[in-house]
């Protein structure tokens, strides 16, 4: 058996967890208003599912939030999962915004969830 080198062993202690990242890039931003409902009636759909992280607009003090694209991540078991799931968006079906969506590797990092159940408050951090 081969000698485990530090670093090898740090990454097989990582989470390791394979994700999909869909990049939303601006098409025709003249339907935005229009679906948003629909957008966002089909992310909480997902997420219910268990099928969406985390989705969002990239935001700037100089942009709308959306007139910079966003990015979504899923849990889908392949890239063309991923993709089916991405291409069910209606900002993706209806050309509001492209995808080019990525395989992605959670390594690293954290979540603190704070919950006061007296008052029913709750933080992420």
């Amino acid at each position: 058996m081969a000698d485990t080198t530090p670093e090898q062993a740090l990454l097989a202690g990582m989470l390791n967890k394979p994700l999909f990242v869909a990049f939303r890039t601006p098409k025709d931003l003249t339907r935005m208003s229009e679906l948003l409902g629909a957008h966002l009636q089909w992310a909480i759909a997902a997420q219910n599912r268990g099928e969406l992280f985390a989705s969002g607009p990239f935001v700037s003090e100089q942009y709308a939030p959306g007139q910079l694209g966003g990015m979504t991540i899923l849990r889908a078991a392949d890239q063309a999962e991923a993709e089916r799931l991405v291409q069910a968006d209606p900002f993706i079906a209806n050309g509001v915004f492209g995808a080019e969506v990525r395989k992605w590797m959670l390594m690293e990092g954290g979540i603190t969830v704070h919950m006061t159940f007296s008052d029913k408050r709750g933080s992420l951090l």
